[in-house]
């Protein structure tokens, strides 16, 4: 998980939402702090994600949420325990988020999870705020449960049609989608066009992009100054190539243009002067645009599209009506349908004057500049066009701005924070988004193809190579290798850093019989250990995948380890293998004690096999050996003068702003082990964790702070910053 590391801009001091209760109202001193959980619908670190955490970060680290009965609340983000990557993902998503007590759900973010769920969404028991923009989400739906926070998609043909047309003064259109789920998109500029007494010169529906040669032909024939596209970004780019390529002088529109130049899919040169509309770009200048910009860049190393910034803008609409309605969740939907005009980081906001759910209607129209960055051309608020001086909020409803608020909660009696996790994740899994992806026998397009995984598929991820570029699943019974970009991986307690880093023991991918060695050389390929962490106690496996490089068949062999805490030996074998052929070798066993480790597995150990090269016979696995996880939190801020509890619902410190104070008998004491991951349950002693008061001088960006929770849980901390008195961490405590 990334860091949400808060900048301060000194000259942005306005009130958040100023028409409620301040934060300067504080709760009682004495009145305990609640988190609520807001659903986001789809993965983590998925398009949405980070805006909803900025946002939620950004709240928690100005005090909370003051509720209408001085009550003070939290927020925290929580996932489906399976998000979804098709349709028939999201019921399972909701019941999920419902399951987790969340009191709103952020998503889906694009029409083709959202448009086939529409009775599902509208019968949520808790209001949606969907990213989603196609026009019949709330107008189909009657309970105006679903509610809309970027602008619908007639709204966006309506800005660029003005624009190319009373503005530019473009009257031949060639209109083309290669995708089902952009067929309401391209009728709703259609009827537009007709509207001002325009047809299309070319109008073309297509599925897919089998035909774009064809399509491309058909649009050159049609002379027109403007084609204006729908459909995936690689489609777009295969298309404009082929126009230009043939003498097309005129401009290309494509609406999610800024995000297809952004991701590679369309390459610079190619999109200068390509035109798009989004409901928020990066360049729009507005005081609450540059505030997001700037801290969303600081904190994640990106750029937000207008997805993230109407995420981040749902974020702060229910901050705004918690403090008037609390969680109630009734009084939440009413409340958010009731909100007057505000102004967010998209632009002004009137639900209650547009009605029916919708929040935003907010467009700009923008084209690709010369260096690949999005010039600004016109914006627009429910088809008007607005002038310069939108650009400055004069509504004292601001729902959201990055800021140098303060917030000082009363130093006694303290409520007690107590982040509230979910349980912690068992695996890694991947996903496959598109029709098909190819398993290979090594971390590589040099390696052999050894099967395939189709669209919707899922796999178990059980480990991957030194930079995660590939990633390696059991299928089938083989041990195999995909490539991590063309899969959508869900990685919730951030596991994958934790798995085994798998390296192939040959130089030679893709064995062919021209390339095998002389006689039998057996060769280990792969490691896999499962679970990736072993507990005391537990019992594992070790997955072996051997090969023979020789041009001869090998007999009877065995595969042999010794494992650590207490030199154990586990020992497996194989009835014999072909020339180039490799079969998985699986070893059980059971360890007591704790610790990190490296031990080798090695082929033939006894020697019984005669091969050719015995130099090749051993492979290195290092693995943890550790107490289960009860919970993990990353990246938490503790609030100065807040009891706050690791887990088990007792307070066990006190951040003062210099140092730790233990609460209800909890101890604390500097751990030495060289990295967090690498610090076990053992390297928690008892008789070195004893301080209840950790001073100032023992804390400090990278420290691992041991402890001992006032349930007599042993846990570690790492000081992720500190920064004056803003202190964040991540910590792990174990169940026993």
């Amino acid at each position: 998980m990334l860091s949400l590391k808060k900048i301060a801009i000194p000259m942005l001091t306005l009130l958040l939402v100023v028409s409620a209760i301040g934060l300067t109202n504080a709760a009682p001193s004495t009145q305990a702090i609640e988190t609520l959980n807001i659903g986001f619908m789809q993965a983590p670190s998925s398009t949405g994600d980070f805006g909803v955490r900025l946002a939620i970060d950004q709240i928690n680290r100005e005090g909370g949420i003051v509720g209408p009965d001085g009550a003070l609340y939290r927020l925290q983000v929580v996932y489906p325990n399976r998000p979804p990557f098709a349709p028939d993902g999201v019921p399972d998503a909701v019941t999920s988020l419902v399951a987790q007590k969340a009191i709103a759900i952020i998503g889906p973010v694009d029409n083709r999870l959202a448009f086939p769920n529409l009775e599902v969404l509208a019968q949520a028991e808790v209001p949606v705020l969907t990213l989603a923009t196609t026009d019949a989400l709330t107008e189909l739906d009657p309970s105006d449960n679903i509610m809309r926070i970027r602008a619908a998609d007639r709204f966006y043909n309506e800005g660029l049609a003005t624009v190319l047309i009373d503005e530019r003064a473009i009257t031949s259109f060639a209109l083309i989608q290669t995708d089902v789920d952009s067929t309401e998109a391209l009728l709703g500029f259609e009827g537009i066009l007709v509207n001002r007494s325009l047809t299309p010169t070319v109008k073309i529906q297509e599925i897919d992009n089998s035909n774009l040669q064809a399509d491309a032909e058909r649009i050159l024939q049609g002379a027109p100054a403007a084609v204006v596209m729908w459909g995936p970004p690689e489609d777009a780019e295969t298309l404009l190539l082929r126009l230009r390529e043939n003498g097309f002088t005129g401009l290309f529109v494509y609406r999610d243009a800024q995000e297809a130049v952004r991701s590679g899919a369309i390459p610079i040169s190619l999109a200068r002067g390509m035109m798009g509309a989004t409901s928020w770009s990066y360049t729009t200048p507005t005081e609450l645009g540059r505030a997001f910009l700037v801290d969303y860049v600081t904190s994640f190393n990106s750029i937000p599209t207008g997805v993230e910034a109407a995420a981040y803008d749902a974020v702060w609409i229910l901050r705004r009506q918690i403090e008037q309605t609390g969680g109630d969740i009734t009084k939440l939907r009413e409340g958010l349908l009731q909100t007057p005009t505000i102004y967010a980081v998209q632009g002004r906001l009137e639900p209650s004057t547009y009605g029916g759910g919708d929040f935003s209607r907010a467009v700009t129209v923008y084209t690709m500049g010369d260096l690949g960055g999005p010039q600004l051309v016109a914006r627009f608020a429910n088809n008007v066009r607005l002038g310069d001086d939108d650009l400055v909020a004069t509504d004292v409803r601001v729902v959201g701005l990055a800021g140098t608020l303060t917030y000082t909660p009363s130093p006694s009696p303290t409520p007690t924070l107590t982040p509230i996790p979910s349980a912690t994740p068992s695996e890694v899994t991947l996903t496959v988004p598109q029709e098909s992806v190819n398993l290979r026998a090594g971390p590589g397009t040099e390696y052999e193809i050894v099967g395939q995984l189709q669209l919707g598929d899922t796999a178990t991820v059980i480990g991957s190579n030194a930079d995660f570029t590939w990633l390696v699943i059991n299928h089938e019974g083989q041990t195999v290798w995909v490539a991590a970009d063309i899969v959508d991986v869900f990685d919730p307690g951030n596991l994958l850093s934790q798995l085994p880093i798998v390296q192939p023991g040959t130089n030679n991918p893709g064995i062919e019989p021209g390339q095998l060695s002389e006689g039998i050389d057996l060769t280990i390929e792969g490691v896999v250990l499962s679970p990736p962490q072993i507990s005391p106690g537990q019992p594992f496996t070790v997955q072996v995948t051997v090969r023979n490089l020789g041009v001869n068949a090998a007999g009877s062999f065995s595969v042999s380890a010794i494992l650590q805490p207490g030199n154990l030996t586990i020992t497996a074998g194989s009835t014999g293998l072909g020339a180039g052929q490799s079969a998985i070798v699986t070893l059980n066993g059971t360890v007591d004690g704790t610790g990190s480790y490296t031990s080798s597995i090695t082929v033939d150990a006894t020697n019984a096999v005669l091969e050719s090269n015995e130099n090749n016979n051993v492979f290195p696995l290092t693995y943890v050996s550790d107490r289960p996880i009860l919970s993990r939190i990353d990246f938490v801020q503790i609030p100065v003068g807040t009891a706050f509890d690791f887990a088990g619902g007792t307070a066990d410190m006190i951040w003062t702003g210099t140092q730790i104070e233990g609460q209800n008998n909890a101890r604390f004491g500097i751990v030495y082990a060289g990295a967090f991951e690498a610090v076990d349950y053992n390297a928690i002693d008892p008789s070195v964790v004893i301080n209840f008061i950790l001073p100032g001088s023992n804390i400090g960006t990278g420290s691992l702070i041991g402890f001992i929770t006032a349930e007599g849980r042993r846990g570690v901390m790492r000081v992720d910053s500190l920064v004056g008195t803003a202190l964040t961490v991540s910590y792990r405590v174990y169940s026993n």
